[in-house]
C-alpha cells in the first residue's frame, strides 16, 4: 500500500480529522513551552547572578560601615607603639602604658556624658583594677580621701589614628577647636580640655563612694563606658588653688544651662519599672537615677546643629500658635536621646524646657550582646586569664 493511500485512508477516517488539530496545537505547545522553560531558565540563572552581586555588594557596604571600627582597633594597638622617625633610627621609643583597667560607666556612648567631672552628682562608674601589682594592697588607704584624679586614654577619638604617624606626628590634631558651651567660637587646642590632642590622654576627677577588695565605686564621672584608665591618685588638698582665674566663656558660657527639665509621669512610670525590676547596673534607688537624668539634660548635651535647629522650630511653633490655620503637625520638636545605664532617654527641648517622654531598654544591652565591645590586645596583656565572670563587663568602643 503507498503512502498516498494510507493518507486518503486517513482524511477517509472522520476521528482522525477531528483529533488532527489537537495533535498540530499539542504541538506548538510543546514547542512553546520548552522555549519558555528555557527563557525562565535563563531569567533564573540571570536572578541568581543579581542576587550574587547585591550580597558583594552589601558585603562591601558593610565592610565600609566597619571602617571606622577597624580603624579606632588599630589605633588602640598602636596608640603606645609610635614608629620610629624614618630620618632618625636612632629616636628612642616611648614606653608603653597599658591601663591599670578599664572603667565601668554609666554613660555608654559621648553623646549625654557629661563635658567635666563631678557636673552631674549621680553619674556612677566602678573601676576594677587589672595590673601585676597586687590590686587590694595597692587601694589600701585610698578610701581615706574623698575624691581622686584619673589619668586615662581618650580611646574614641576618630583623628587620633592619623596622627600617630612618623613623619608628621600631630597629623590630624587642628590648633583650634569649638569648645561646645561656646556655640561654635574656635579657640586655641590648649586653652580647652577636647579630647581632640597631639596626645589622647585625659585628666579627670572623680568622687570616692568606696572601695571594695581590688574595685574603686565612683560617682561624679564624666567618662565613657570602656576608658582605659593609665593611673589614679588621690585628690590633695594641695591640689586646691584658691585664686583660680578662668575665662568669662568657662565661668558664664555662650551657651547657658537649660531653664528646667520635666519627666512626663509616663516616664517616669518606666523608670520606676526599671529600678523596681532590679534590673539596672549602676542604680537601685529611683532618686537617683532621677536626678542623673535631670542634672546631664540640664547641662544641654545637644550639638550645635541641633540646638539651631531647634531654636528654629521654636520661633515657627511660637508663629504658628498665632495662626489657627496652621496644621497641628507644623513645627513639631525634634526628638533627641541619650543612654545612661541600660536606658535609652528620649526627650525634646523647647524654648529652654526640655521634656522626657519616654525611657526605654536600649536594645544593645539585651542577651548575650550585653558587652560588644570588647579591649584591643595590647590591653589584654597584663590580665589573667583565670579571672572570674567580672571581666565580662569590660568593654572597649569602636
Amino acid at each position: 500500500m503507498g503512502l498516498l493511500e494510507i493518507l486518503k485512508k486517513l482524511f477517509n477516517n472522520k476521528i482522525v480529522l477531528v483529533s488532527l488539530p489537537f495533535l498540530v496545537s499539542s504541538l506548538f505547545f510543546s514547542f512553546y513551552l520548552n522555549i519558555l522553560k528555557n527563557k525562565t531558565k535563563l531569567l533564573q540563572d540571570k536572578l541568581e547572578v543579581e542576587k550574587k552581586n547585591k550580597l558583594h555588594e552589601q558585603k562591601k557596604c558593610e565592610e565600609q560601615r566597619l571602617g571606622r571600627t577597624r580603624a579606632e582597633r588599630e589605633l588602640r594597638r598602636v596608640v603606645n607603639s609610635y614608629k620610629e622617625d624614618r630620618e632618625n633610627k636612632n629616636v628612642e621609643r616611648p614606653p608603653d602604658y597599658p591601663p591599670i583597667g578599664f572603667l565601668e560607666s554609666c554613660f555608654r556612648e559621648r553623646n549625654g556624658t557629661p563635658r567635666q567631672g563631678l557636673i552631674v552628682t549621680k553619674g556612677k562608674a566602678k573601676l576594677r583594677l587589672k595590673t601585676s601589682v597586687n590590686p587590694s594592697y595597692s587601694l589600701e588607704g585610698l578610701e581615706q580621701y574623698s575624691h581622686c584624679w584619673l589619668i586615662f586614654i581618650f580611646h574614641e577619638n576618630t583623628n587620633t589614628l592619623r596622627q600617630v604617624r612618623a613623619d608628621r606626628p600631630a597629623n590630624g590634631v587642628k590648633a583650634k577647636v569649638a569648645p561646645p558651651r561656646l556655640d561654635g567660637i574656635k579657640v586655641g587646642l590648649f586653652s580647652t580640655r577636647t579630647p581632640h590632642r597631639p596626645n589622647p590622654i585625659g585628666l579627670s576627677v572623680a568622687k570616692i563612694d568606696k572601695v571594695v577588695g581590688d574595685t574603686i565605686y565612683l560617682s561624679g564621672i564624666d567618662l565613657i563606658d570602656g576608658t582605659p584608665i593609665l593611673d589614679v591618685k588621690p585628690y590633695s588638698v594641695h591640689d586646691s588653688v584658691k585664686s583660680v582665674v578662668n575665662p568669662a566663656w568657662v565661668t558664664q558660657p555662650v551657651v547657658p544651662p537649660l531653664d528646667d527639665v520635666i519627666i512626663l509621669d509616663v516616664a517616669k512610670d518606666q523608670l520606676r519599672a526599671f529600678v523596681d525590676s532590679k534590673k539596672l547596673k549602676f542604680y537601685d534607688n529611683y532618686q537617683d537615677i532621677e536626678t542623673c537624668i535631670i542634672e546631664v539634660l540640664t547641662e544641654d548635651i545637644r550639638s550645635v546643629r541641633k540646638r539651631k535647629s531647634d531654636k528654629l522650630k521654636d520661633i515657627k511653633s511660637n508663629e504658628s500658635n498665632q495662626d489657627n490655620d496652621e496644621k497641628e503637625d507644623d513645627g513639631q520638636p525634634e526628638k533627641h536621646r541619650f543612654s545612661i545605664d541600660i536606658l535609652n532617654v528620649r526627650f525634646t527641648v523647647v524654648n529652654q524646657v526640655a521634656t522626657v517622654f519616654e525611657i526605654l531598654e536600649d536594645d544593645v544591652l539585651k542577651g548575650n550582646q550585653e558587652n560588644i565591645y570588647l579591649p584591643s590586645d595590647i590591653y589584654k596583656k597584663n590580665e589573667n586569664n583565670n579571672d572570674d565572670n567580672n571581666d565580662n563587663n569590660e568593654t572597649n568602643n569602636p
